[in-house]
């Protein structure tokens, strides 16, 4: 593709949230980010617990999550996660690398929760059954090893609303110049009428009847665009420019059809290596001897390599509960892990809660996550867990449908709120361990600074560090689907 680039400023902008119904997604040229039904309040909030939810309101949703499946491309994840009642948030970022361009994209992440939990403070003083929920995820493209076109797409919901707000947010990087990209370095506005021609012609491709609503067209429909690697993709908020039933659109422009309308400059540059060396699996497990089961959810991370290298070290092995939207951007450590003897399960594709799901819904939720594992470590372990711990009867039958066992857990660190090593070594080590499942997240710095500490003090006390699968094994009973394990 023909590049060059252009001075100026860079600027993003915000687009509306709106509150309304939507349809199913269309096709690859037109990808919808589509409309997220309404959820309900679930009648047990709080935060994980060994005891999990028991009820939900499942509801209809769009047969297309694609919203949700992600690409990252760059950059490593970061979450706000916050498994508390009343707002349940599962909220990721990438950091970049560039600190003047992750204050940025960070500011406006932690914006987003700061916002959602003052609301939800404000209703819970009316109501004190109000669940809410957060849930962001992201594409991250990398484009000529130098740009990065980054889209944040999500939803937050609360019991007061007859549907949930979706929202999303464009960035586009230049790694080389460290800087935000505007949009004016990227499309020529001289041409404007050009291009929004093209949006048109496309738009009525994808969507015949919406040939007479198309008649106002203006540069606010080029607000928020996003570099990929075969054109720029458009995106369009729900009901601000279309009908709301079409719910809020991707559009490509391809390069060539763009032309001399597209104006930024070729590069090149390095793209992160993230490779990891592959080890062979011990299996050296004595049944006499007190054993226990590290589980680390949320991940992979940048932080799992640590805890792969400290179980290496010690002769242990753990179980990690994976978000199935990130495992192909870690591969190699979920093949590591693998390799190391330890285990890889789901943890859903992209930590949305079960119990406001539809079945056909969770059964994608769970699916995708055992595929993606499945075809990156080559393993089938019918095993998950289920985010916030939160299961009814809808899930547990989709599970025994499926030929799932879920995993809970019998020792919670509370990792997640805590973000303090002592707090977690201490959550640990002050039980009686032997048979137990012990809930952690490979998200936090602080959990592997308590892990620096935890897994040589079990290792010094005997215990032996198993995956879930071989310490369950040890009651000599097979695993029945639908069937919650929260210790041996």
């Amino acid at each position: 593709m023909n590049l060059r680039v252009t001075a100026g400023r860079w600027a993003f902008f915000l687009l509306a949230a709106l509150i309304t119904a939507g349809c199913a997604a269309r096709d690859a040229h037109g990808a919808l980010f589509p409309p997220v039904a309404a959820r309900g309040a679930v009648s047990e909030p709080g935060p994980e617990t060994d005891e999990p939810a028991e009820a939900g309101l499942s509801t209809d949703e769009p047969a297309d999550e694609s919203l949700y499946h992600t690409i990252s491309e760059y950059g490593e994840p970061e979450a706000i996660i916050d498994n508390s009642a009343p707002l349940h948030c599962y909220l990721l970022y990438p950091k970049i690398g560039i600190p003047d361009i992750d204050n940025v994209i960070a500011e406006w992440a932690n914006n987003i929760y700061k916002d959602a939990k003052k609301e939800m403070a404000g209703l819970l003083a009316n109501d004190s059954k109000i669940e809410g929920e957060i849930n962001v995820q992201y594409n991250a493209y990398l484009v000529e090893d130098r740009y990065i076109g980054l889209e944040e797409v999500g939803f937050y919901s609360h019991s007061h609303l007859a549907h949930p707000i979706d929202f999303f947010k464009t960035f586009n990087i230049d790694l080389e110049g460290k800087k935000f990209i505007a949009n004016d370095e990227i499309l020529d506005f001289s041409r404007q009428a050009e291009v929004l021609g093209l949006l048109e012609g496309r738009l009525l491709e994808l969507f015949p009847d919406t040939a007479g609503q198309l008649g106002d067209m203006d540069g606010s429909w080029l607000e928020s665009i996003v570099l990929n690697h075969t054109g720029v993709d458009i995106l369009l908020t729900r009901g601000m420019y279309l009908p709301s039933y079409l719910g809020s659109l991707k559009v490509q422009l391809t390069y060539e059809e763009l032309g001399g309308a597209f104006i930024l400059t070729s590069g090149k540059g390095s793209a992160p290596d993230l490779s990891e060396g592959a080890l062979s699996p011990e299996d050296t497990f004595d049944p006499n001897r007190p054993a226990v089961a590290l589980t680390f959810d949320d991940g992979p991370s940048r932080f799992t390599p640590r805890i792969l290298d400290l179980l290496e070290e010690y002769g242990g092995t753990a179980t990690f509960c994976v978000i199935g939207n990130r495992v192909k951007g870690f591969s190699d450590v979920v093949q590591r892990a693998v390799a190391q003897g330890s285990e890889v399960i789901g943890h859903s594709w992209d930590h949305k809660q079960l119990t406001n799901l539809s079945g056909e819904s969770i059964e994608s939720e769970l699916v995708s996550t055992y595929d993606a594992i499945l075809e990156t470590a080559g393993t089938d372990l019918k095993l998950y867990r289920a985010p916030y711990g939160a299961i009814n009867a809808n899930v547990t039958a989709v599970s025994r449908k499926l030929g799932f066992s879920l995993v809970g857990w019998s020792v919670d660190t509370r990792d997640w709120k805590t973000r303090n090593a002592d707090a977690v070594h201490k959550a640990i080590m002050s039980n009686k361990l032997d048979g137990q499942i012990i809930l952690c997240h490979d998200v936090y710095e602080s959990t592997v600074k308590a892990m620096e500490r935890v897994i040589p003090e079990l290792a010094a006390q005997g215990y032996q560090m198993m995956t879930v699968s071989k310490l369950l094994a040890l009651s000599g009973a097979p695993l029945e689907a639908g069937t919650v394990y929260r210790h041996r």
